[in-house]
């Protein structure tokens, strides 16, 4: 799932909490950028959260109010626990409070502290998701790699042909490493 931030009428109206209390003027966050969403927090007081990687340099998600954004790519992680069998947000009649994300996060309720304080391996947990829930779509901002026959390709962007088994929405060159939408992609 993806999200742009977006420049909202009256953020100061927004009321929200989140764990750190920086005010919205202060989100280090890019206006029109996309984000990948990494877990969707219901919240007591019945808002709506959602944990994606800033721009403020750490290697573990912030947690923001949805208000702040637009889904760009609603589709849910297959990564992701979750109560019902939908794929895509907006999740009908949702169930507060509540997390949906990967399954080590889900059932351990200190697992954000863990990752702020990097204790219990929570961050390497958290990394393997990422590099799973970065590639799971095709990204529209890269370009694809071109299909030549079967399993094999081309990187656009240094000419060199490989074998491709993945069917990941993202792929990276064998050559280049550049990171490119997956012709073979399978939903």
């Amino acid at each position: 799932m993806r999200v742009k931030y977006i420049k909202i009428d009256s953020p100061e109206n927004v009321s929200y909490k989140i764990n750190w209390q920086r005010p919205f003027s202060d989100f280090p966050l890019i206006q029109g950028k996309n984000y990948t969403v990494y877990a969707i927090e219901y919240t007591d007081e019945r808002k709506i959260n959602f944990f994606l990687l800033d721009e403020g340099g750490n290697i573990y998600p912030s947690n923001y109010p949805s208000e702040f954004f637009e889904i760009s790519d609603p589709c849910m992680s297959k990564y992701w626990e979750r109560t019902n069998d939908n794929q895509l947000y907006p999740i009908q009649n949702p169930i507060y409070p509540n997390i949906i994300t990967f399954k080590e996060w889900k059932i351990n309720k200190y697992f954000e502290e863990d990752m702020f304080e990097g204790i219990n391996g929570a961050n390497d947990i958290f990394q393997s998701y990422k590099k799973l829930i970065d590639n799971e779509y095709p990204d529209e901002s890269l370009d694809s790699a071109i299909i030549m026959e079967e399993n094999w390709i081309l990187c656009p962007i240094c000419n060199n042909a490989f074998e491709n088994l993945s069917r990941e929405g993202i792929i990276s060159c064998a050559n280049c490493k550049a990171r490119l939408n997956n012709p073979c992609w399978i939903d």
